[in-house]
């Protein structure tokens, strides 16, 4: 791998941490998650907003496209969760990197390595491993809105190599389409005004405009598909931090889980041309 890739590779690996600390910041913030998404999306809105320098954003079909993926993936993932298992939600939208390979074949007529597929497959075991003791009594259409998650944040890795897309542009366009959600916060019983409880939502607000500015850096180094599958590193540290912070003891399929993910996304990063 040259050099450039390999700095491409070291920006998603660094998302996919900040994108995973996440966790552990909604597990202690006791608003509903449609406020958490909101608030979040509006503070790394304005973080992404002073990291460019600009609030303009050129209006594009692949900025506009990109941003859609953005935002509904936020939004699908946060009503998933609330509807069915986090372990379920998780699992499905991780599909995301076969969503990638599907899309850059049928328009980018990109035709996945041998490579791409076994390490597609691996990572996805390995991130069913992590999440096995929660697979059971999902709810159908939670489950459902989870894999149209996946389909959206496949959107966020494919529409970078779009005419006229610029990741960084869509990525601070997608956190303003969810920023108005943040209004809801009027009506979640939930909310509070303790002052520990902003400050971990403005931690969620970080997490997520560390990861979107790190992985819109990095679109220009590496592949779509690249991209999607060392994203995968997400699920995978989410877990390790909440069992450091909160107390979540992870079991021995998680390890494993763990292992296969880390041990594939490293494989993919060195071998990947």
């Amino acid at each position: 791998m040259n050099r450039d890739r390999r700095i491409g590779a070291i920006e998603v690996a660094l998302a996919a941490i900040s994108w995973s600390f996440a966790g552990v910041f909604s597990k202690s913030l006791p608003w509903n998650a449609l406020t958490q998404n909101g608030f979040r999306s509006l503070v790394a809105a304005v973080l992404l907003g002073f990291a460019r320098g600009s609030a303009k954003v050129r209006v594009t079909k692949g900025n506009v496209l990109g941003a859609l993926g953005v935002a509904l993936c936020g939004f699908l993932f946060m009503a998933a969760t609330k509807l069915t298992t986090a372990a379920n939600a998780i699992v499905l939208q991780y599909a995301m990197p076969a969503f990638v390979i599907l899309f850059c074949w049928l328009f980018y007529h990109q035709r996945p390595s041998g490579l791409s597929l076994v390490i597609a497959a691996c990572i996805m075991l390995g991130v069913v491993l992590c999440s096995w003791d929660g697979l059971a009594g999902g709810n159908p259409l939670g489950d459902a809105l989870a894999v149209l998650a996946g389909v959206a944040f496949a959107l966020v890795f494919f529409c970078a190599r779009m005419p006229g897309a610029n990741s960084q542009d869509y990525s601070y366009l997608g956190m303003l389409f969810c920023a108005p959600v943040s209004l809801y916060a009027f009506f979640d019983p939930n909310m509070t005004l303790n002052p520990v409880h902003w400050l971990l939502a403005c931690g969620l607000g970080l997490c997520l405009a560390g990861g979107y500015f790190f992985i819109s850096k990095s679109m220009n180094r590496v592949s779509p598909i690249t991209a999607a599958l060392l994203a995968n590193l997400e699920p995978i540290l989410n877990p390790v931090w909440v069992f450091l912070f909160v107390g979540e003891k992870p079991g021995p399929l998680t390890v494993l889980g763990a292992i296969i993910v880390l041990a594939s996304a490293t494989v993919y990063a060195v071998r990947e041309k």
